[in-house]
């Protein structure tokens, strides 16, 4: 039984980015029932390991699209991606040192952070993108000079 379920209010509309956040929240299930199945500190570490990677990739992906198409508040979105990346960090430290409570606080926060990432900050770009994309394949007319 999934901890996170998937609900629609969730797609942002940009197909790439609902995949990987489709794929972050598969990371964590892991990381969750590694630590729930009790499958040892090395298990939970690897999952751990995985996550904050592919949460890097996801963040540098979404920052690209962002910059491409001239997102007025990538700013500020990447600000908030740079603050989870030292957390995730911290997290990972700490979990060498509490385990398995360490994993469990990190599954807490990434759950929290990463629902209300997606609403208050990812919904916001979802439409800006997919206008852009659609201006940007509008194939330009020019008019003949006579």
């Amino acid at each position: 039984m999934a901890v996170i379920k998937w609900r629609d209010s969730y797609n942002t509309g940009v197909g790439q980015f609902d995949r990987e956040h489709h794929k972050l929240i598969e990371l964590i299930e892991l990381l969750h029932g590694a630590v729930r199945d009790k499958s040892g500190k090395e298990v939970a570490e690897k999952a751990c390991d995985e996550l904050v990677s592919y949460t890097v990739v996801h963040f540098d992906n979404e920052e690209k699209a962002m910059a491409a198409v001239g997102y007025p508040e990538l700013e500020a979105h990447r600000e908030k991606h740079s603050l989870l990346r030292q957390e995730a960090q911290n997290f990972q430290k700490r979990i060498a040192g509490n385990f398995p409570d360490g994993v469990l606080d990190l599954y807490r926060f990434l759950r929290e952070w990463l629902i209300n990432h997606i609403l208050d900050c990812d919904k916001k770009y979802g439409p800006f993108l997919k206008e852009m994309r659609e201006i940007s394949s509008v194939p330009s007319h020019q008019t003949a000079e006579k």
